[in-house]
């Protein structure tokens, strides 16, 4: 019984581990850039330039960490966008967010001209929140 349970818990982290691999190409191309995160920037970037503080720092913060600790070799303004999406794609933080949403676009735009931001990132967010507020697309 001991046996098939380290079996189950092995295979499980094999193909998660295996998902992971395949995000972290799609996104990143055969060659992902080490992991070069500083958790506390990114927690920053997200709650002051995305979010525009109306979301507690706390939350960000919390959020922002869980996503430090996964798999994805992510950037500074990566993680920052990735965590700022989050917020903006839940229900209970739509009406909040709203207001913000546009100016959030254009930061992220503006990373994505500086080379601070991997473009499937950068497509994503414009995507997702281009569909969640139904605003016009940046160019």
């Amino acid at each position: 019984m001991e046996d098939t349970a380290f079996m189950y818990g092995f295979f499980r982290r094999k193909k998660r581990q295996a998902i992971a691999n395949t995000a972290v190409r799609e996104i990143y191309g055969s060659n992902p850039p080490a992991n070069r995160v500083d958790l506390e920037s990114a927690i920053t970037l997200a709650h002051q330039n995305l979010l525009l503080e109306r979301i507690p720092r706390e939350d960000v913060a919390r959020l922002t960490t869980s996503l430090f600790n996964g798999p994805m070799p992510l950037s500074t303004h990566d993680l920052a966008a990735s965590a700022a999406l989050a917020f903006f794609q839940a229900p209970n933080y739509i009406e909040r967010l709203r207001g913000c949403q546009l100016s959030a676009r254009a930061c992220i735009l503006d990373w994505l001209k500086a080379g601070n931001i991997a473009p499937k990132i950068a497509i994503v967010f414009e995507v997702m929140l281009y569909r969640k507020y139904k605003a016009e697309p940046l160019t």
